[in-house]
């Protein structure tokens, strides 16, 4: 079964010929059905991503008077937590918009890996504006388009803070040896390894806190808003904020299902996803400190680096830019450093 279909209201099935069956089917219109439209993402019910789900939901189905319906899959849900394959069920459909880290889609087209080199963005202010570059999106749709999926938007996912269960991180050298889980990128293998001496150890995100629980990895790094919505406070008492990669998640839409849209559907769910990723970006702006503050109150030890101490990281990995130049290129690299200023 596809995960866009369309359900007959009030049918009465039972006892019923197939001659029958097709008459009703043959007599109704579209306004007598519902489209529903699974929507998954990688992250823990309540987190970020969970939320702006829950936003767009709310705004498709008020503006469809109900003939629309979005159905939310956490955790990767329809993957079996799986990142790389949740994309490949977008490409066929089976899932119609998934939320991820872009980085997520580089298996399929390396030029991805751009979003998470290091210290591309020096403020939360030019991530933003980053975000909302019409140049940007064209760029990133066409990507999306080449694997059959369509850019909805990109938000703000906050800076990838780095946690760990051991002592304070103040300088690159503080990383040598500790097992820090990274996503399955080559970017963060490379960075992690190659640039901070860390033994960075790649897995799914549905299997990192029973790992931190039980010592299998010394520390994780992840936005501020998902440490907390998945309660890594509880077995993870050090956080350094470095703001090294200032994360973004991208809102792809399966081609196949947009396709099968009416137009009014289709300008509905824009519209909703418009909304919803700037609902986001304005959750975050107005509660990450929020976040911080409570945490601290838990008993969470918050490392905040000064520029001196940020820059020590910054001029340890600056040989990354070079490193994957040939993987990424270097007209992306241009544009996500500088040419999305020039919109």
């Amino acid at each position: 079964m596809k995960s866009l279909f369309t359900r007959i209201t009030g049918a009465v099935l039972t006892g019923v010929a197939a001659a029958t069956l097709a008459l009703t089917l043959s007599g109704c219109d579209r306004s007598e059905r519902q489209t529903v439209i699974n929507f998954s993402h990688t992250q823990a019910p309540n987190s970020v991503s969970d939320l702006a789900a829950q936003e767009f939901k709310k705004y498709v189905e008020e503006a469809s008077n109900g003939k629309m319906r979005v159905e939310i899959f956490t955790n990767c849900g329809l993957s079996g937590g799986d990142l790389t394959k949740a994309i490949e069920l977008t490409q066929t459909g089976n899932i119609d918009i998934h939320a991820c880290a872009p980085a997520n889609i580089a298996n399929y087209d390396p030029r991805f890996y751009a979003f998470w080199l290091p210290f591309l963005f020096p403020t939360e202010e030019n991530l933003l504006k980053f975000c909302h570059s019409e140049k940007v999106k064209a760029e990133v749709n066409k990507w999306c388009n080449a694997i059959e999926t369509e850019n909805l938007g990109i938000h703000n996912a906050g800076s990838r803070q780095i946690s760990n269960s051991k002592q304070e991180i103040k300088t690159p050298d503080d990383l040598i040896g500790m097992n820090i889980r990274v996503p399955g990128a080559n970017v963060f293998i490379s960075l992690y390894r190659t640039y901070f001496g860390a033994n960075p150890t790649a897995m799914d995100f549905s299997e990192v806190y029973t790992s931190l629980q039980q010592g299998a990895i010394d520390g994780q790094e992840n936005p501020i808003a998902v440490y907390a919505s998945s309660k890594f406070d509880e077995v993870q008492k050090y956080v350094t904020l470095w703001d090294g990669v200032r994360d973004t998640t991208i809102w792809i839409m399966s081609s196949a299902t947009l396709e099968s849209l009416t137009d009014e559907e289709e300008r509905i769910v824009r519209e909703s996803a418009d909304k919803a990723l700037q609902w986001a970006n304005d959750y975050l702006a107005e509660s990450e400190g929020q976040i911080i503050a409570d945490l601290k109150k838990k008993g969470v030890v918050f490392t905040e680096l000064t520029e001196e101490e940020k820059n020590a990281f910054k001029e340890k990995c600056q040989g990354i830019y070079a490193e994957f130049e040939p993987t990424i290129g270097k007209e992306v690299i241009d544009l996500f450093t500088k040419g999305y200023l020039e919109d």
